[in-house]
């Protein structure tokens, strides 16, 4: 039974900034959600997070916080045996039923505690016997000066990288395309290189500047127009020979039914902390799986018991052709992959959810609501 709820929030610089479609974002906020169960009786700590991130369409921080805040009456007292069934039906917990990320926080917290309880990796609690050990992940590099970011590149590869993505839009297509070929040139011909528009090209846009990518081997172009321009996604993915994976138009469900159906995408993008939880990734990935379409599991850049809990869920997918965007990727204050990078791999026996992070940075960690200790 949980007897104890709190919340930890950060905010902590982004060096360099990171493109939004607000505008660059120079810092990061979210929160930590603890859940605590009667230690003295056997029980365990889950850990969850939550962090919307400014232009991806989801609550506000102030709201996300809130939200847990009123949740946590719900969350105390909440037996073990209701853990599973409250994942199935968050709606029960009405202040987050309109904020994602909070609804994230409750359900990777929910999540860790099943797994705790069973003394398996939450990958294995998610995906049985098919879970894998190492998750192959990608290196992702703010937009910068051609110059800076092959540097930035080239870094990546010698840390161990095998994928880096780059991003693009916000100056003119033929600025992204010198930008991208500066990259291969640095890292040659056997790093995957894969671009995020961030929905900065119009149709037109796009088109030209991924014919002009098109001898880099490029390994896919995410979200090169806006979101809800789902038939014009699907017109420059008929235009080019580079594949395009779709993000910001899978916010829901519902939302990744569209871009499927349309044919628009090649990838899906799949970001635990936007749709809602590790339940609600699910249905998208089993979406996806109806047509065939790849998946590729990525962060919100949130901190490390978020991507702790993207790596688990990418693990529990079983092998694919493609790396995950679970490492830490920019320089978060004190954070650090949720395991050790290795050939391009993260090792997930190794990267369990912790409490490193809010430690590390010296957060205060607020009681929401606690069982009252009988008199």
């Amino acid at each position: 039974m949980i007897t104890r709820v709190r919340l930890a929030t950060y905010s902590v610089p982004l060096e360099p900034t990171w493109p939004s479609a607000e505008g660059p974002v120079s810092r990061r906020e979210g929160a930590i959600l603890v859940l605590e169960e009667d230690r003295d009786r056997g029980g365990h700590v889950g850990f969850g997070e939550t962090a919307p991130f400014p232009g991806f369409g989801l609550e506000t921080f102030g709201s996300s916080v809130a939200s847990l805040r009123l949740a946590a009456k719900y969350l105390v007292g909440l037996p073990r045996e209701r853990y599973a069934p409250a994942i199935t039906d968050l709606h029960r917990l009405a202040p987050v039923m309109a904020c994602p990320c909070a609804r994230h926080a409750i359900d990777l917290a929910l999540h860790d505690l099943l797994a705790r309880g069973m003394g398996v990796p939450m990958a294995r609690f998610l995906g049985g016997a098919g879970t894998l050990h190492e998750v192959p992940v990608s290196a992702a590099i703010p937009r910068l000066p051609a110059a800076e970011t092959a540097r930035a590149a080239r870094l990546a590869v010698e840390r161990g990288h095998g994928t880096v993505k780059l991003k693009v839009g916000g100056t003119s297509p033929m600025e992204d395309v010198e930008r991208v070929r500066a990259v291969r040139d640095e890292i040659g011909r056997l790093v995957r290189i894969r671009i995020d528009a961030n929905q900065a090209w119009s149709e037109a846009e796009a088109i030209v500047a991924l014919r002009a990518l098109e001898p880099l081997g490029i390994e896919y172009c995410e979200q090169p127009v806006a979101s809800g321009a789902i038939e014009s996604m699907a017109r420059v993915r008929a235009a080019t020979s580079i594949p395009i994976a779709a993000d910001e138009s899978v916010s829901d469900a519902p939302g990744a039914s569209r871009v499927l159906e349309a044919r628009a995408a090649d990838v899906i993008v799949v970001k635990p902390m936007a749709l809602g939880g590790l339940r609600a990734a699910r249905h998208v990935v089993a979406k996806a799986e109806e047509f065939g379409v790849k998946v590729v599991v990525t962060s919100l850049l949130e901190g490390e018991v978020g991507r702790a809990g993207a790596l688990h869920f990418a693990a529990s997918l079983g092998p694919g052709l493609l790396a995950h965007g679970v490492a830490a990727g920019v320089c978060l204050s004190g954070a650090r992959d949720p395991g050790r990078l290795e050939r391009g791999m993260i090792s997930v026996e190794r990267a369990n959810i912790t409490d490193h992070w809010f430690h590390a940075l010296g957060l205060e960690v607020q009681d929401l609501a606690a069982i009252e200790e009988a008199a």
